[in-house]
């Protein structure tokens, strides 16, 4: 009999045999001992007894046990751990990571000793992410170029800014590589208005890709247009929608302040450069035909012209002492002086002294008013005047607009108490509605209108200051004062547009408004003479004249007297640059730019 480990199929490890004698009938006893030792109880026989375990003391020590890179052979099958395990020779992790196998101190198991290993991906673009769904490649030692250990989530690896790591950014991308494009900006593509140009745009991506802007076409480039002429300069505003004020589209003025002046204005006879190209009017473009000049000439050397008013280019109206009413009409040369005392069932001296005049431009009519407080008209082509009243108030200046067809008159005039003035406005029917008791005024020299929005009237007090402007309030019907600078008294105004109006006084005080502003100085004439009149047709063309028999011309930064005489000149007219006319003392016309024939 023997005894075998584990199983019967296991090694037989002891055995025992006796002989017995059999005898019918009878039973026998034998007894058979098997013993062998197995001392760690691991099932397994110690060598000594003929068994496998060869190291009968450990129980993780047998033929069944696993064998471990531990330098003991663990399965006593008398192989060493240098064989079993190859220990010392060359390993491989991957195809590109081979080391030495070793055994592991800790874990007891064959490891391929390397330099360190890393776990790379495909990284073209350098942004430290792998290519989204890329093979992985096991390396050791440093890490190949074009490769990272970082996770392969990057979505477009031939762009360093797409990763995963990245801020959405606004750039028709997945900048962060989540499945959606600019999800961060959802008014992306939506309408807008540009603040800066109020042109309407689209709303699209900055050029730092971090926010939207509204991105619009270029708009069109708007100048300021301050004389009007259609024309205009300096720096420009760029809007699609018109700047509040006198903005246009066109740019290019050389003289913003002249209305006469433009690229594509027609060279006039003024002795200036009209259409931009730096010359002057040829002698072959003024009427005459010969190079521009004032002219003098006498009508009633004994008369004091003292008024004068256009109604048309060439056609005026001048007024003076001695009952002298003067009319020139286009294309006549020449004046025709009328002196008559018929003034229907209102008679006038010979000693009348008219000290306005006011020509209608629709049909010609002259509208008067004297140093005696007479006030009426005469007709463009008659002789015979209409006196409408007479107050016995002294009338300054006139002046007049038609709105509708409808007439208003406003006068510069004097109050019945010393040292005061009046204004009024007249419909030239029935009696002027004068300034109100209570609207103070000083002594007013003069007035002049643009529309009824715009009527000034001018004069000064005896103290300084003594300049004073007065500005007609349609509504309230009051002549509310202005500020003014300027020590002298004022004796001439011109409104030329809602912007722009010059008034002239005495030691040569001229003060302008433009813009619509407030008043303010400009400078004065050379000489510092008295001033009498004024004529504008922007804010850097006016003309004036003088108590020393003086004109001067401004260019909008100074006077430059360009016509000189001695007796004195009390007013200007004129339809433009090209169609001036000044009277004075002594029967003095003075007419620019030149007198086509004597006057008969």
């Amino acid at each position: 009999m023997g005894a075998f480990e584990k199983s019967c199929d296991g090694k037989e490890v002891v055995f025992d045999t006796q002989t017995v004698t059999a005898n019918l009938k009878t039973v026998q006893s034998v007894k058979l001992q098997l013993q062998a030792m197995d001392a760690d109880k691991d099932g397994y026989v110690d060598v000594v007894s003929g068994g496998t375990d060869c190291k009968d003391d450990n129980t993780k020590i047998n033929p069944g046990a696993e064998e471990l890179c531990n330098d003991t052979d663990d399965n006593c099958d008398g192989v060493s751990d240098d064989t079993h395990f190859k220990l010392n020779q060359t390993c491989e992790v991957s195809v590109d990571c081979r080391g030495i196998s070793r055994c592991h101190p800790v874990t007891q198991t064959q490891y391929c000793d390397t330099p360190p290993i890393h776990t790379v991906y495909p990284d073209a673009d350098g942004d430290t992410y792998g290519l989204k769904d890329s093979q992985a490649r096991i390396v050791c030692g440093e890490i190949p170029t074009s490769y990272t250990s970082g996770p392969p989530t990057d979505c477009r690896d031939d762009v360093f800014s797409i990763n995963p790591g990245t801020q959405d950014l606004c750039d028709d991308e997945d900048t962060n590589c989540d499945g959606s494009i600019d999800e961060a900006f959802p008014a992306k593509g939506q309408t807008c208005t540009n603040a800066t140009t109020q042109c309407e745009g689209t709303r699209l991506c900055s050029a730092d890709k971090r926010s939207l802007e509204c991105v619009s076409p270029a708009p069109p480039k708007w100048y300021l247009d301050e004389d009007g002429d259609g024309y205009g300069a300096g720096a420009f505003v760029e809007s699609c929608v018109k700047p509040a004020g006198s903005y246009i589209r066109q740019g290019g003025d050389c003289d913003d302040g002249n209305l006469y002046t433009h690229p594509s204005a027609s060279e006039i006879c003024d002795d200036l450069d009209n259409n931009c190209d730096s010359q002057k009017e040829t002698a072959a473009q003024c009427p005459s035909q010969t190079s521009p000049s004032w002219v003098l000439r006498f009508a009633e050397g004994e008369t004091n012209w003292l008024t004068a008013s256009s109604w048309g280019k060439g056609s005026l109206w001048i007024a003076g002492n001695n009952n002298r009413r003067a009319r020139m009409t286009f294309p006549e040369t020449y004046f025709t002086v009328i002196s008559s005392t018929d003034c229907g069932s209102s008679a006038i001296s010979n000693d009348t002294v008219w000290t306005s005049v006011w020509s209608d431009p629709t049909d010609g009519r002259a509208w008067l008013g004297s140093e005696g407080g007479l006030k009426g008209y005469l007709h463009q082509g008659s002789t015979r005047c209409v006196i409408v009243i007479d107050d016995n108030l002294k009338v300054f200046g006139l002046a007049g607009v038609r709105a509708n067809n409808i007439l208003s008159l406003y006068g510069a005039s004097e109050h019945s108490a010393v040292g005061e003035g009046a204004a009024f406005m007249w419909n030239g029917i029935g009696a002027p509605a004068y300034n109100h008791p209570t609207n103070h005024l000083s002594e007013v020299f003069d007035v002049h209108a643009n529309t009824h929005e715009h009527v000034l009237a001018v004069g000064g007090v005896s103290f300084n200051p003594r300049a004073r402007i007065y500005r007609f309030e349609p509504t309230s019907g009051l002549w509310n004062p202005e500020s003014v600078p300027g020590a002298d008294r004022l004796r001439g105004v011109w409104v030329v547009n809602d912007k722009v109006a010059f008034a002239v006084g005495d030691s040569g005080n001229v003060v302008r408004k433009t813009h619509g502003t407030q008043w303010v100085s400009v400078a004065s004439t050379p000489d510092n003479h008295n001033l009498t009149s004024v004529i504008a047709f922007g804010a850097n063309s006016a003309y004036a004249t003088c108590a020393s028999g003086h004109i001067y011309r401004f260019d909008g930064q100074t006077w430059t007297r360009v016509y000189n005489g001695s007796g004195r000149l009390n007013d200007i007219t004129g339809t433009g640059p090209d169609d001036l006319w000044v009277v004075g003392n002594g029967g003095q016309i003075i007419a620019w730019p030149g007198w086509p024939r004597s006057t008969p």
